[in-house]
């Protein structure tokens, strides 16, 4: 079963209960980034726009960071809104914020387990790691949703 597919005038979405009730998680997930000390996710969900001039990148945080929060706090409360549903239609836009959503999961997990770079290496853990098993898995939806999104673009 594909868990998204466009039917002419929105995105399908198919989640069993328990995909749905991983994915329910996300938000919660993504509203700890940065709360605990030397958070690894915090890194890579807010790298240094400006790494060698330390006070445009401060400049660049206070002017950006607001912004970026409120954006990714909308698209969570979209996220958290449809993703109850099981199975249903979601708009285009939703199906964008899902797939922010989704990405800044993917990141954040990837960061907090090491891996900051594409590599062969961590899929071998997946087996044995389960938040690289839901890293995977959610790489996996992001693939499917963009397809989708594609056949809706046309």
């Amino acid at each position: 079963m594909t868990p998204f597919a466009w039917n002419g005038h929105s995105i399908t979405v198919r989640l069993d209960e328990h995909e749905a009730s991983l994915l329910a998680r996300l938000p919660l997930l993504l509203a700890g980034v940065g709360l605990e000390a030397d958070d690894a996710a915090a890194g890579r969900l807010y790298p240094a726009a400006y790494e060698e001039d330390e006070e445009a990148d401060g400049e660049y945080r206070r002017l950006m960071t607001g912004e970026l929060d409120r954006a990714r706090s909308e698209d969570r409360d979209v996220f958290a809104e449809t993703v109850r549903r099981g199975r249903y239609a979601i708009a285009v836009s939703d199906a964008e914020a899902w797939l922010r959503v989704i990405g800044d999961a993917r990141l954040a997990l990837a960061a907090r387990r090491g891996i900051l770079e594409g590599s062969d290496e961590w899929e071998q853990l997946i087996r044995i790691d389960p938040d690289l098993a839901l890293v995977a898995w959610l790489g996996h939806l992001q693939a499917v949703l963009v397809d989708a999104l594609a056949d809706a673009m046309g």
